[in-house]
């Protein structure tokens, strides 16, 4: 056997072992599902999925604070931070100081911004339909349930495992 083939078995078999944590493969199908995200809206209107996430919050609350849009969009605040600034200064995203709380931006889409929520909102629909369509009903629901159990572990912190602090 080569020094090659060698290697990629060794990889083959961490690879079968990583198929067994469940975070390795939401991860591998969450990177697939964002590539093809990915290509649907730059062929629909030119914006990347993050510059989408962020428009179609916007969109929907009509008007939101920062801080809003940061707890609610998952993306890295970083990553928030970048995309919000480059909508900003193409036209997309518009930002007015809070008259409640002069330290807050209020954000909401130019007409140039609802024009693309407008654009890629259907593409975006009939992707979930078409992803939606591989599982039935009951799968479906089990997904959710799943998925919700899974958010909750996420934002819980998970001590039970961890060594105890046996200095005093």
């Amino acid at each position: 056997m080569s020094k090659a083939e060698s290697v990629a078995d060794g990889f083959e078999r961490i690879e079968a072992e990583l198929y067994q944590y469940l975070t390795y493969r939401l991860s591998r199908v969450q990177a697939k599902l964002n590539t093809q995200a990915t290509h649907m809206l730059r062929e629909a209107s030119g914006i990347t999925l993050s510059q989408w996430r962020i428009i179609a919050l916007v969109g929907a609350a009509g008007e939101t604070r920062l801080s809003m849009l940061a707890r609610h969009s998952a993306l890295d605040k970083g990553l928030l931070s970048r995309n919000l600034k480059a909508l900003v200064s193409e036209g997309i995203v518009l930002t007015k100081q809070d008259q409640t709380d002069h330290r807050a931006q209020l954000l909401s889409l130019s007409p140039k911004g609802k024009g693309i929520f407008q654009r890629t909102l259907p593409v975006s629909q009939k992707r979930q339909s078409l992803l939606n369509e591989t599982l039935t009903k009951d799968e479906l629901e089990t997904f959710h349930r799943v998925l919700e159990k899974l958010e909750v572990a996420a934002d819980a912190r998970i001590t039970r495992d961890a060594p105890k602090d046996t200095a005093k």
